[in-house]
């Protein structure tokens, strides 16, 4: 692409040329996409999107603790369910465990989750470059899928209590809490991803 740009190609033949060697349509908008046309220079690489290892770990890390937010959330709000919404039938016990654990983790893993997410939402405000790492479009993605994947697995056991008569009270209080909470990862992440693909 750079040296059919070089000799002075016209963008719409280089592409004719790319799909009858076999390019699909994206395929060479993409590629033609990484050059900017400069008068009296050569094509000029647009920015590349990095990986580096301090952006994987510092995204990795909030990443991770997310998802010990959202699961340790969703827990504590089971238990306490569990506690308010008494079943006869349900003769589990330790709830109290679980709530002291999932309480542990929340003081933990939320001030982690906070910290590293505004410090790399001000860097991306100083540097918008920021926003091109490849390790966080990677994480975003990864988080948006988990979030929807929750959501359709969600759905499908209400679906299937209801077909099978066994919606409780207990049962949609906690499904409305994990549709709560998935809901609102995948709103806050689809709503930064689209931000990501303006810059």
């Amino acid at each position: 692409m750079r040296e059919a740009l070089i000799r002075g190609g016209e963008r719409s033949a280089i592409a004719a040329a790319a799909r009858e060697a076999g390019w699909t349509a994206a395929e060479t908008e993409a590629a033609l996409a990484d050059w900017s046309d400069a008068p009296g220079l050569p094509p000029v690489p647009r920015p590349a999107r990095a990986v580096s290892a301090r952006d994987a770990f510092r995204h990795g890390l909030m990443f991770f603790a997310l998802l010990l937010v959202a699961t340790h959330f969703g827990l504590l709000v089971f238990a306490l369910i569990d506690h308010f919404v008494p079943d006869p039938l349900d003769v589990s016990f330790g709830s109290d465990g679980t709530i002291r654990w999932s309480i542990a983790v929340l003081l933990v893993a939320w001030p982690v989750w906070a910290v590293t997410s505004l410090n790399l939402a001000r860097e991306a405000e100083r540097d918008s470059g920021a926003r091109r790492a490849a390790i966080r479009r990677w994480m975003t993605w990864v988080a948006l899928f988990l979030a929807a994947a929750t959501l359709v697995g969600d759905a499908i056991a209400v679906v299937a209590g209801f077909l099978g008569g066994d919606i409780t009270l207990r049962f949609l209080a906690k499904a409305i809490t994990v549709a709560l909470i998935a809901g609102a990862i995948f709103l806050a992440y689809g709503n930064d991803r689209e931000l990501d693909d303006t810059t």
